[in-house]
């Protein structure tokens, strides 16, 4: 009987013994678990951002900077990885099929208001309009440059880079061909035009291959000198966009014969090279001709506003949002939070200022113009908020289709297959 009740004794331990090793290796369990669910919480959030400002862009160098920056400010928590683009049609192309197929980017650009449009209505951009009005955003913000992005009252995108696209003139080159002055209208650009011929270099630059960017922005300047401040209001019927087209052509008649067919690269080549003496682009490009131009090519420049037609509309400047900056919607709060402080940090006035000063682009976050390193730069902006009146581009002003069908319908129209007034239809065909 002692037997045996020591041996129930023994049982008895062990099975308590057993019991207590099930508890603490299931407390184990429990408190792993709990740790593992803590690391994922503080697990770093990655946030994908193809990004065509990368490789020669003017702003490569300083934004690059910034998003280094942010991850090493938020290592651990935050990261943004940067996928580099460097072809804007491929770049354009990649963020639409994207959306299409419902897989926006975290963080991505775009360059119109119609695409910002259609993006928009396909449910996938974060609403970005709480965020905006915040006090921290709002104040730091040109006056009604938020406002102007919205789409039925709600910010979908940032309204980041400013485009002013003043027309650029090689004074040098000017002078050597005899001419005092920067022409004011269309009737003393052909006179300049003929000089400049005469002394053996291209007067203007022009591409036709697409997105034909340059010749885009010629046609803007001259749809404002034919149409006035509300061109785009009237429609394509209206009949200078013929008119425009016409100048254009007779522009053709003193550029390069690769214009017919040349893409940016070549267009920028006769500038930067002073093998062309009238160029226009946007300010961004002024760092460009600084680091890549001839030396003495960027103490020689001058810039002026639009010309005037038959004496009317002179003095415009063409402007328009070059860049918007959006966001993929997230169902995960923590990677929203995420996107906006990176949005908070990109949009910091010192870092608008020192972006500005090396790019030579200009932003609508609000920065004193005495803070501007580049005297250029700072006539730029003085000229487009004293212009008789400013237009949009004409890309950014048509849906994406009439863009599309800009390029191969300029081409043929310089090529001689159809007249001005062809041209213009195959715009509205396209629209």
């Amino acid at each position: 009987m002692k037997m045996k009740k020591k041996g129930l004794k023994t049982m008895a331990v062990c099975l308590c013994m057993a019991l207590s090793i099930g508890v603490v290796a299931g407390c184990q369990k429990e408190q792993s678990s709990e740790a593992s669910g803590q690391a994922s919480e503080a697990e770093e959030i990655i946030l994908n951002f193809p990004c065509i400002w990368v490789g020669t862009d003017s702003k490569a160098n300083v934004f690059g900077q910034m998003v280094d920056d942010f991850n090493e400010t938020y290592d651990g928590k935050y990261q943004v990885k940067i996928e580099d683009q460097t072809d804007y049609k491929l770049y354009r192309d990649k963020i639409r099929t994207m959306i299409s197929t419902g897989d926006a980017p975290d963080i991505f650009t775009l360059d119109t208001m119609a695409d910002l449009t259609l993006f928009a209505s396909s449910g996938k951009l974060m609403d970005l309009t709480q965020f905006l009005e915040s006090s921290e955003m709002s104040e730091r913000f040109m006056e009604g440059t938020i406002d102007k992005a919205k789409i039925e009252g709600v910010n979908y995108a940032i309204p980041y880079e400013i485009g002013l696209m003043p027309i650029m003139y090689n004074e040098r080159l000017l002078t050597e061909a005899g001419v005092d002055s920067v022409p004011k209208s269309y009737e003393e650009l052909w006179e300049v035009c003929e000089n400049l011929n005469g002394i053996g270099v291209y007067p203007a630059v022009q591409q036709t291959k697409d997105p034909a960017w340059i010749s885009m922005l010629w046609y803007s300047y001259a749809l404002a000198a034919c149409g006035g401040p509300d061109i785009y209001d009237k429609g394509l019927d209206d009949p200078a966009y013929v008119e425009a087209a016409e100048l254009i052509l007779k522009m053709f008649d003193y550029t390069a014969s690769d214009g017919l067919g040349g893409d940016a690269t070549t267009a920028n080549g006769h500038f930067f090279n002073e093998r062309a003496a009238i160029y226009t682009n946007g300010s961004w490009i002024l760092g460009r001709i600084q680091s890549e131009g001839v030396e003495g090519l960027y103490e020689n420049l001058t810039v002026a506003g639009g010309l005037s037609y038959d004496g009317n509309n002179g003095g415009a400047y063409v402007s328009s949002v070059q860049a918007y900056l959006a966001a993929g919607k997230q169902e995960d709060p923590k990677k929203q939070e995420a996107v906006e402080a990176f949005f908070k940090f990109i949009t910091e006035k010192e870092r608008i200022v020192e972006l500005t000063n090396d790019s030579g682009s200009v932003f609508s976050v609000k920065i004193d113009n005495n803070e501007l390193t580049d005297d250029l730069q700072a006539e730029i902006i003085k000229q487009s908020s004293e212009a008789t009146f400013t237009i949009e581009t004409f890309q950014s002003a048509m849906p994406t289709e009439v863009m599309s069908a800009f390029p191969p319908a300029l081409e043929s129209m310089v090529l001689g297959d159809i007249t001005p007034e062809e041209f213009v239809e195959q715009l509205k065909a396209a629209n």
